[in-house]
């Protein structure tokens, strides 16, 4: 049986795409009747002028994404596009370029001049005009330098000659010829302040163009070569502007109608500065880990920001710039590890655009008190813990040292001499946060699951005790309870989900217990109280042979298609809450009541709301769009094992998994594409592990004729569930509505 797997790295998207979003072809069909409107001031073949035009149009096109194949076709457009408008303008007439050697020549180095332009500047960096005509110059003085020497026709005035080849003075005549336009440009740039903006290839390419248009004119004084240098001052800075305001609107347009592939969520521009809010432990004790979260919103919504800083003063004053880890939209992470006592003090600065805040935050480190000796070999006994309203201190205390040496230590409960070996059963009989343990039920991946009762009725209930190691950190742990308060609320807005009906957790506690304190972990761990699921879980009545009866009635389709209905809807009320589950399966379904071993009683009962599946372990949800930490190699669709941002989608494919399991009694996946998914847990950054999981998923197709034919009206609904591309499987609602109408099919 394949159990639940944790990663940390995730493979990144592929980038070898290209998109058909607005911005990427809108400045070049613009390009086209700007420069046939510019191109009647030229006397003679005006073709070369409009082709310049639109390719440095093009070029605008491509340079709002980086990627080797946009990078590749950026080379390919200016080599092609430079030789056509170099030989068939003045240019080449001037300067006698009229062989194809030496057109090649001078074309390369600035098309290599735009390819390395793409690998400098395709992030926003300061003074990134200046440094793509310097570039550009130097390229287009490579060229000409090749040109000369090559042999060919190329020949210019030999006073010049001589100056070119002997003094490069030609780089900072190129230069001076392109300052009024890389002016505009560099304004135009910091004035529109775009995070990706479109000044990356196009500028390379035009300040190239334009020193051998300057270099020209000089030699021949053609009135054409004027003209296109100042009519550059017009279609040059409307072709960025084309570009930045396009790349903006392209943000804000869901690129589904264009592209036929789910709408990216894109952060909205900003107003008012963002707000940062900062929350963390406040006293923690020396040598242990500070772990604070960052939040920055816009208007209540959690939004990111252009630029995130988090710098600490520590208490001999000296600054450390702190890493933060990125969770989700708006949320951010930091963890650091105090070395010393006294007050730290965290500022954080978010900028986005021109809008900025700063906020801080102060925590102090106490140095441990020194702890009192204890014999070998004896664990402190368990504090009573009565019912009462003040809270339990965050580490129980030594007692005081047996006065009688002969006398034997009482003896150790089982499992709790180490932490990294405990035993479950060590809680049987103990109490836990006041509840009384008794019963350890099962041993999940993340956790331990135990019957309790409470008060003097003897209230059932499931605690869900997570396994802690010495060897791991709380980072993850305090993840996980940081939604605490949401899923308390979300658990009771559905009758299909198990109920939590608390969440009891102490960080301090948590770091004495990973230090080694097996007392603490004994009686105050992180917990989950759950309502008692009495039934058990859906796997089991595939698996236990006392329900072969239920499995091979006339029914058995009915009731797995109403309890599939009925798990829907708890998943519509957690998606709704902007959650996703991300383990749906047969071993996360738990019955209210155990059900009977014949289908028509079974089928009855759920109808009539004495038994009803619910979905339990909602403590593992993850915001929508939250990083993915985990998979059930046997229900989780690829995207999700290759680490894909948190979507609904992935909880319907694994509900439709679920539901083939319990039809076939065999897991959808194949065993190779089972294994290919559990080896993601050991080379999660392989590309050729991504690579062979991708294959084995391309040719994936679910066998659908394991289901008995005469259930035949249910594999539609299932195919449409488990559809490869995440965009194509249908909401919870419409699954809800699908699967109800297929269970009356059934239950007649």
């Amino acid at each position: 049986m394949v159990t639940k797997r944790q990663f940390s790295s995730v493979l990144q998207p592929s980038q070898y795409k290209l998109s058909l979003r607005p911005d990427y072809f809108a400045p070049a069909l613009a390009a086209l009747p700007v420069g046939f409107l510019l191109a009647s001031g030229i006397r003679g073949d005006p073709y070369a002028f409009v082709l310049s035009v639109v390719v440095l149009g093009i070029l605008t096109s491509l340079d709002t994404r980086s990627g080797p194949l946009k990078t590749a076709l950026g080379f390919l457009t200016s080599i092609l596009g430079l030789i056509y408008a170099v030989q068939a303008s003045s240019i080449g007439s001037s300067l006698s370029l009229s062989a194809y050697p030496s057109l090649i020549l001078v074309s390369l180095p600035p098309a290599l001049g735009v390819v390395i332009s793409a690998l400098l500047f395709s992030t926003k960096t300061r003074f990134r005009i200046p440094k793509e005509n310097i570039v550009a110059s130097l390229a287009a003085s490579i060229g000409l330098g090749l040109a000369s020497t090559s042999g060919s026709s190329f020949s210019v005035t030999p006073a010049l000659d001589v100056v070119l080849l002997r003094s490069l003075v030609f780089i900072p005549l190129a230069l001076a010829g392109n300052s009024a336009q890389m002016s505009i440009l560099h304004i135009l740039e910091k004035f529109l302040r775009a995070k990706k903006s479109a000044l990356v290839m196009m500028p390379s390419l035009f300040f190239s163009l334009n020193s051998l248009t300057v270099l020209a004119y000089f030699v021949s004084q053609d009135p054409n070569l004027e003209y296109a240098f100042l009519s550059s001052l017009i279609y040059v800075p409307l072709l960025a502007v084309i570009g930045s305001v396009t790349a903006g609107l392209a943000s804000r347009i869901q690129p589904k109608t264009l592209t036929g592939q789910k709408p990216q969520t894109s952060p909205k521009p900003l107003t008012s500065p963002p707000v940062i809010a900062i929350a963390g432990d406040r006293l923690i004790k020396q040598g242990y880990m500070e772990t604070i979260r960052i939040t920055t919103n816009t208007s209540g919504r959690p939004t990111d920001v252009t630029n995130l800083n988090a710098t600490l003063t520590i208490p001999t004053g000296k600054r450390e710039l702190l890493k933060l880890s990125h969770n989700s939209a708006g949320k951010y992470t930091v963890s650091y590890l105090p070395r010393q006592s006294g007050t730290y003090t965290l500022q954080v600065a978010a900028a986005a655009k021109n809008l900025s805040s700063t906020e801080t935050f102060s925590f102090t480190v106490q140095s441990p008190p020194a702890p009192p000796p204890l014999p070998k070999h004896v664990t402190p006994p368990p504090q009573p813990q009565p019912r009462i309203s003040a809270p339990s201190p965050p580490r129980a205390l030594a007692p005081t040292p047996v006065q009688q040496p002969k006398q034997s230590p009482a003896p150790t409960p089982i499992g709790i001499s180490r932490l990294d070996d405990w035993d479950p059963r060590a809680w049987v009989n103990q109490d836990v946060h006041g509840y009384k343990v008794k019963e350890h039920i099962a041993t999940g991946a993340t956790g331990y699951v135990l019957r309790a009762s409470f008060g003097t009725a003897g209230s059932e209930m499931a605690l869900k005790i997570p396994i802690l190691k010495t060897t791991t950190g709380a980072a993850a742990l305090n993840e996980t309870m940081a939604e605490a308060t949401t899923l308390l609320e979300l658990s009771g807005q559905s009758k299909y989900v198990v109920q939590i009906k608390g969440i009891l957790v102490d960080r301090m506690n948590i770091q004495e217990i990973m230090k080694g304190d097996t007392g603490l972990y004994l009686h105050s761990p992180p917990t989950i109280v759950m309502e008692y699921m009495r039934g058990g879980n859906a796997k089991r009545l595939v698996e236990d042979p006392s329900y072969d009866a239920l499995y091979y009635s006339e029914k058995w389709a009915a009731v797995v298609m109403l309890m599939g209905q009925m798990i829907s809807t708890a998943l519509e009320t957690i998606h709704g809450a902007g959650f996703v589950h991300l383990d749906v399966k047969p071993q996360n379904i738990l019955f209210t009541a155990t059900p009977p071993p014949t289908g028509q009683d079974t089928l009855e009962q759920m109808v009539s709301g004495k038994i009803s599946p619910k979905l339990a372990d909602l403590g593992s949800a993850v915001r929508t769009g939250g990083k993915v930490v985990q998979f059930t190699s046997e229900y989780a669709p690829v995207e999700q094992v290759l680490g894909s941002g948190a979507d609904p989608s992935m909880d319907i494919y694994a509900l439709g998994a679920t539901l083939y399991s319990m039809l076939t009694k065999t897991p959808v996946h194949s065993k190779r594409l089972i294994e290919a998914m559990n080896n993601m847990i050991s080379n999660p950054e392989s590309n050729r592990t991504g690579d062979e999981l991708r294959s084995l998923w391309k040719s994936f197709n679910p066998d659908f004729t394991r289901i008995d034919s005469k259930f035949a009206s249910i594999v539609p609904v299932l195919a449409e569930m488990m559809a490869k591309e995440a965009r194509r499987r249908p909401a919870a609602r419409e699954v809800s509505n699908s699967l109800k109408n297929v269970a009356g099919k059934y239950s007649g």
